[in-house]
């Protein structure tokens, strides 16, 4: 079950006073251990929030303040360790509304809120050009939108405009093809999922992001929605409900789907002599609470010896990239990506999966830094291999 559903949230003073101080979240917090500052630290923002915004604001909102609370992936490790049960992440996104509201802002922020109303993407392509990746495919003009297909796939940003993270979506449709899905995509027509604008603190212009794409899954009389993105699934999962408005739309992660097509024997997996680990994307894992699809998938094909990172599933460390973080502060993010990197290096895997096109990106800058003999790959490339 998410964490989203069995944490109540009041309102930010209210949360700030509950606050016991007991440092839990602390050690939790992967911004904390690169940076080291107690204001780094989850209740050192918390207690600089609760003198800035109680009724008698004490302190007035500073540069350093902001730059604080923008260092933060939103991963929800803080949440998890709260001996109070203070839905951090929750706190983390209504304080970067308050300071959005204010005018107070990162400048990144502003570059990214603006690049999205431009463009409906995080890149500065035209975004009639998102299934630029699908030229690979045998038939691409089979991936245009097409009404009353049994499957949307929802691509997400990173995946249609970045080569590197093409792949995914590559592996993804030979996948369903070959196991003879009924599936289709909105093309040109996807706006991004708005997360970006969400996690800036602009969550008013995401709004109409989130609309444009519920009506445009509406007109094509679509009901089961797949995403590979595990910030795009969290969004259409837990942002979209008021959009869909009782619409029937089942939301599965790409992991979810295509271990049911295993289970269900339209998949065949072969052999692979290899020894897999699995990082748990935080908004796919902590913040939604899906942990045994991706499991499932992996000890299912034969061959493979899966062996556990030492912090894996509500304990998973963060790889760095979420939040916005890297658009205001690269250096920690990477900073962040190494702590894994080392994780993957004590496991001795041969091959490193993930299920999240910004993991996989951070993961295999951090691996190559580090000169790890270890395979960089999404849970739909492993399956592809394995079908191979």
């Amino acid at each position: 079950m998410s964490k989203e559903s069995d944490k109540l949230y009041s309102t930010l003073e209210n949360e700030a006073l509950i606050c016991g101080r007991c440092g839990y979240c602390r050690s939790a917090c992967p911004v904390y251990r690169v940076v080291g500052w107690e204001s780094a630290a989850p209740r050192g923002k918390i207690s600089m929030a609760r003198d800035i915004f109680s009724k008698k604001q004490t302190s007035p909102i500073t540069d350093d303040f902001v730059k604080r609370l923008s260092q933060c992936t939103l991963c929800g490790a803080c949440a998890n360790e709260c001996s109070t049960s203070i839905d951090t992440r929750k706190l983390w996104l209504d304080l970067r509304r308050r300071i959005a509201s204010l005018g107070k802002e990162p400048k990144a922020y502003d570059a990214i809120r603006d690049n999205l109303l431009a463009n409906k993407n995080i890149t500065t392509f035209n975004n009639d050009d998102r299934l630029e990746w699908a030229q690979d495919l045998d038939d691409p003009e089979a991936l245009e939108p097409r009404a009353g297909a049994e499957v949307c796939y929802f691509v997400g940003c990173v995946s249609a405009f970045f080569p590197q993270a093409a792949q995914i979506p590559l592996a993804v449709a030979e996948i369903l093809t070959e196991a003879e899905v009924d599936f289709t995509t909105m093309g040109g027509e996807e706006w991004c999922c708005g997360f970006p604008l969400i996690g800036s603190g602009f969550v008013d212009d995401s709004e109409q992001f989130i609309k444009h794409n519920v009506e445009k899954i509406k007109e094509l009389g679509i009901h089961t929605l797949i995403a590979s993105c595990a910030s795009c699934y969290h969004v259409w999962k837990h942002d979209s409900e008021q959009a869909l408005a009782g619409y029937e739309l089942e939301v599965l992660h790409t992991t979810e789907y295509l271990a049911r097509l295993i289970k269900e024997g339209k998949i065949e997996l072969n052999e692979l002599d290899e020894v897999v680990t699995y990082h748990d994307p935080c908004d796919l894992g902590r913040n939604s609470g899906i942990y045994d699809a991706p499991r499932e998938i992996i000890t299912s094909i034969p061959g493979i010896q899966f062996v556990e990172m030492q912090h894996h599933h509500e304990s998973s460390l963060c790889c760095g990239g979420g939040g916005n973080l890297q658009s205001v502060d690269a250096d920690v993010a990477a900073k962040i990506a190494r702590l894994r990197a080392e994780e993957i290096k004590a496991t001795g895997a041969t091959i490193i999966v993930s299920a999240c096109q910004q993991c996989e990106q951070m993961l295999t800058t951090a691996v190559r830094e580090g000169k790890l003999p270890v395979k960089v790959m999404d849970l739909s490339q492993l399956i592809l291999e394995a079908m191979g």
